[in-house]
């Protein structure tokens, strides 16, 4: 009997070992889990960091946004004074135009006037 008791006690040995290491198996597996946990909270914190970041950017882009839309108004109303020059000037334009003409039509006229009446004498 006494080889059924060894074997028995054998057994008993190997059973604990093999619970001591399941034991030991399953701490690590909760270490891990753990440290798994860890990991992707840090990894969250990086991301929302991120997108922190991504937002300011996108407000800088907003705020030149709106300095680019200030300067393009200043531009258009620029644009439209030199419109009103530009057609004051075309008006001014044919408005001397016209006072020459009508300057050189009045001397060629009295020219005519007293070159007939030189001849006509």
């Amino acid at each position: 009997m006494k080889a059924v008791e060894e074997r028995v006690t054998v057994v008993e040995r190997q059973v604990e070992e093999n619970a001591r290491d399941i034991e030991g198996l399953r701490g690590a597996v909760v270490e891990l889990g753990r440290r798994m946990e860890q990991g992707f909270e840090a990894l969250e914190r990086r991301f929302e960091a991120i997108d922190r970041r991504f937002e300011a950017i996108d407000r800088r882009f907003e705020a030149m946004e709106r300095r680019f839309e200030v300067i393009d108004q200043r531009f258009e109303a620029i644009e439209r004074r030199l419109d009103r020059l530009d057609q004051q000037m075309s008006r001014q334009f044919f408005w001397v135009v016209g006072i020459q003409i009508t300057t050189v039509l009045a001397m060629t006229g009295a020219i005519a006037a007293i070159a007939a009446a030189a001849l006509g004498r």
